[in-house]
């Protein structure tokens, strides 16, 4: 079972190709378009303005996805087949790139970490902790506390 996804980008895919020339579906295998229509949702409606070239079409990244593996693997020749793989692997290595700059170890929490403790610094100095004493009456009266509750327990 494919997630909701996929299931709604397939309805697009089947839908462009239903709107495209014979020549193109055919050379598509006729068990992956079968595995699509098993697989398609059966809720979604896509709105697609076919008068548009896909560029111009507002698809689902998935949906972008898939006409591309379709491109890729039955339509284009050999030399844009390397180009494509070659733009794809650019822009893998980008978004992996992207990626360990974010999730970095060492960077994660530098700036954050800075800030704070900049922050703690600045409020520390400008506060005074002022340091609580009992008056002279409440400690009389607490240590006559503790002297009854010595003789309590004692008797």
């Amino acid at each position: 079972m494919v997630s909701v996804e996929y299931s709604e980008a397939i309805v697009e895919v089947l839908d462009i190709l239903d709107n495209s020339e014979d020549s193109i579906v055919e050379k598509i295998p006729k068990k992956l378009i079968e595995f699509w229509q098993k697989n398609k949702s059966t809720t979604y409606k896509p709105n697609l303005d076919h008068s548009k070239s896909l560029k111009d079409m507002e698809l689902k990244s998935k949906t972008k996805s898939l006409i591309t593996m379709i491109y890729l693997n039955y339509l284009c020749d050999a030399s844009e087949k390397d180009k494509i793989k070659l733009i794809l692997k650019k822009n893998e290595e980008k978004y992996r790139q992207e990626l360990k700059e974010k999730y970095n170890t060492d960077n994660i929490f530098k700036k954050d970490v800075l800030e704070d403790v900049v922050k703690e610094n600045v409020s520390e100095s400008n506060v005074q902790i002022a340091e609580y004493k009992d008056t002279m009456f409440k400690r009389i009266i607490n240590k006559i506390k503790s002297i009854l509750y010595l003789n309590w327990i004692f008797i």
